[in-house]
């Protein structure tokens, strides 16, 4: 029988240990969840607008072979790029499969430790290349390697401090650890461009793009404004610079204030990158009925196609109506009224929406 803790509740059960093995066991583990993550993507399309529950359970299947790779890593104690791409894959997952407290762990972990970590390991390799020491030449003539500046000498320490990350003792995550305020504080604005020239980092704006949502569009409590200004401070100032997180940042503005700005939170979205619209995704969902509340209080009648376009639904039929029903289940007479009369239409995306 489960024990029970102070307040009634049902204690929930030890969880069983996720460890996949060595780091040799984590690459064909990943291999095998990439080849799913391919065979979900096509058959999906590739379509990242929100995905009736049979994909989205699809997704959460993957859900824990992502944490068990992730927990593995961090016994591992490896902090490389193939971390970087269980990390991304995972965030990716994870978003798919709206496990959102998992898509934060990703997100956090890539944003603050690992992108900065291996952009100030990849700075280091580059000084100790151009400091070795070349061959001698012929007699007479004499060559001298640059000597390593002191900058770089101090981003090589804070290199290894932050490779260090799982010996200062973590919770069973790495969480403590990982975001122990090591990683972005150590790396400057030179170490990010050069890193950002390098494909390995081209998701790094995305990912913070998506993390600096995260808390305006699935968490929505009364501290959300204070995590994301927290969040936004501890990114690099070049990644701050941006076009991803730029563009974040004004989703966040019409996400504001009263009633929000559905024209350019809908079109802002329609041109954001695959992680910021997975993160989104309830946000728009919000949006799209309040927006749905303003129609029927502008407009008597108004045709199927200019509401879909208005609303980013394209040809999404289906997801109108199910907007509408949402808002008439909660008792809106003209959405109620203009569900009954799509309802009786054949040709839904022919028809006009009759709110009064």
């Amino acid at each position: 029988m489960q024990s029970r803790i102070a307040d009634g509740r049902r204690a929930a059960p030890p969880r069983p240990t996720l460890l996949v093995g060595d780091i040799l066991q984590c690459h064909a583990a990943f291999d095998r969840l990439q080849q799913r993550v391919l065979e979900l993507s096509l058959e999906r399309q590739a379509c990242i607008d929100e995905t009736a529950g049979s994909s989205v359970d699809a997704w959460r299947d993957l859900v824990p072979r992502c944490r068990a790779l992730r927990e593995t890593l961090t016994s591992l104690r490896q902090l490389s790029h193939f971390t970087r791409e269980v990390y991304e894959c995972a965030a990716d997952v994870c978003a798919r499969a709206q496990d959102w407290p998992e898509a934060l762990k990703a997100l956090q972990q890539l944003v603050h430790l690992i992108y900065p970590a291996l952009a100030v390991q990849q700075l280091q390799q580059q000084q100790q290349q151009r400091c070795s020491p070349v061959p001698a030449g012929p007699p007479g003539l004499t060559s001298s390697a640059p000597s390593l500046p002191a900058a770089a000498a101090e981003q090589g320490s804070g290199c290894a401090a932050v490779a260090r990350w799982a010996d200062e003792g973590c919770d069973e995550d790495g969480d403590a650890g990982l975001l122990g305020g090591l990683g972005a504080a150590l790396v400057d604005g030179a170490t990010v461009a050069a890193a950002l020239r390098q494909p390995e980092f081209r998701r790094w704006p995305e990912a913070a793009a998506a993390l600096s949502l995260y808390f305006a569009c699935v968490q929505q409590q009364a501290g959300d404004r204070l995590d994301t200004l927290t969040t936004l401070r501890r990114f690099p100032r070049r990644i701050l610079e941006t076009p991803e997180v730029q563009l974040a940042l004004r989703l966040h503005s019409a996400l504001g204030g009263p009633g929000g700005n559905f024209v350019s939170l809908f079109r802002l979205r329609s041109s954001a990158p695959q992680l910021v619209q997975l993160v989104t995704v309830a946000a728009a969902q919000r949006g799209r009925e309040q927006a749905l509340v303003v129609m029927a209080a502008a407009y008597r009648s108004i045709a199927v196609p200019a509401v879909c376009r208005m609303l980013q639904l394209a040809s999404n039929t289906r997801q109108l109506l199910a907007c509408l029903k949402l808002l008439a289940d909660r008792g809106h007479l003209g959405a109620q009224r203009a569900l009954g009369g799509l309802q009786q239409e054949e040709q839904v995306w022919a028809a006009t929406v009759v709110f009064k």
